[in-house]
């Protein structure tokens, strides 16, 4: 009996040492290292592009690690990934993932960056998901209907067009266009090669003639600046001309309005000119008044003026 429970023993220690060597060995087939420098890295994706835990983790191509786990997370998918070596891996770092093998498989490609700061695992690295031969089959047989339609059209396109040459004036008209064409390049490079010497003395002569303007300019630019002193002079003399003249056509309308004012006195007897002239009862008295003056005049001037004056008392 003890024979047989020292056998069972065996036997389970046996097998519990074989499932245990089975075990590390599948997670050493698939990346897994158990070192105290493997790091936990979480990258976030639109989505999970078919990536499963296990997957193989590269940088640049090599395999530095593996997917730890792939779950939903704020309508994005936040991959886990251990690595063995973050120490190259930079702040601007970026992930992708990709095909494995053509036959089937995933990967996620790390990009380390060029940036100088290293990458904090606090923070989350941005990922990406191309499409992969299944979306892209996806998407030709979207745009199959598109196509057919677009190959129906293209053959009613050549339709029309073999129909429209069919006759061949068309391709006559193509032919004699092209034809006059090639005859208007060959008369103009005749042109051009007989003139050529002309053409060439014309350049220079204009070059000549640039040549003698820009002298003549500088050479009289004083003279004509001048010039455009003296006329601005001129031109401010003459506002105040303007000026001057204004204000005497102001002074003579001021002198014809008295003018009519006057003249309209005189038409309708009012003013003292017009009672001079037709008021006849103070023309009398004018008169009189002047001969009686006249008449003073002429007693002082014979007799003298006898003066009585009396101071202190009344008469």
């Amino acid at each position: 009996m003890e024979k047989n429970k020292s056998k069972e023993v065996v036997v389970g220690v046996v097998s519990f040492l074989a499932l245990a060597l089975f075990f590390l060995g599948i997670s050493l087939g698939k990346g897994f290292k158990v070192t105290s420098e493997d790091k936990l890295l979480k990258i976030r994706f639109p989505n999970s592009g078919g990536i499963q835990v296990s997957e193989p983790v590269v940088v640049n191509g090599v395999k530095r690690g593996t997917v730890m786990n792939v779950v939903n997370d704020n309508s994005d998918v936040l991959v886990t990934v251990m690595l063995d070596d973050l120490s190259d891996i930079k702040s601007d770092a970026a992930a992708k993932i990709t095909l494995l093998e053509i036959t089937g498989g995933k990967k996620v490609e790390i990009f380390p960056g060029t940036s100088k700061t290293k990458y904090d695992l606090k923070q989350e690295m941005n990922g990406s998901t191309p499409p992969d031969i299944a979306e892209l089959v996806t998407l030709v047989g979207e745009v199959s209907g598109d196509a057919v339609s677009l190959v129906r059209r293209l053959d009613t396109i050549a339709a029309s067009a073999t129909e429209l040459l069919a006759d061949g004036k068309v391709v006559n008209d193509i032919r004699n266009t092209m034809q006059n064409a090639s005859q208007v390049t060959g008369n103009l490079n005749s042109f051009v090669d007989k003139n050529y010497n002309k053409l060439e003395n014309t350049v220079t002569n204009l070059n000549s003639l640039t040549e003698s303007l820009k002298k003549a300019v500088d050479k009289h630019e004083p003279g004509i600046e001048r010039i455009i002193n003296d006329i601005e002079l001129t031109l401010a003399d003459a506002r105040g001309l303007i000026t001057s003249i204004d204000s005497t056509v102001s002074d003579v309308n001021i002198f014809v309005d008295n003018i009519n004012t006057l003249t309209g006195d005189l038409k309708t007897g009012d003013g003292i000119i017009s009672r001079l002239m037709y008021d006849k009862e103070l023309n009398n008295k004018l008169d009189s008044t002047f001969t009686n003056l006249s008449i003073l005049l002429d007693m002082i001037n014979n007799h003298g003026i006898n003066v009585n004056v009396r101071l202190g008392s009344r008469p």
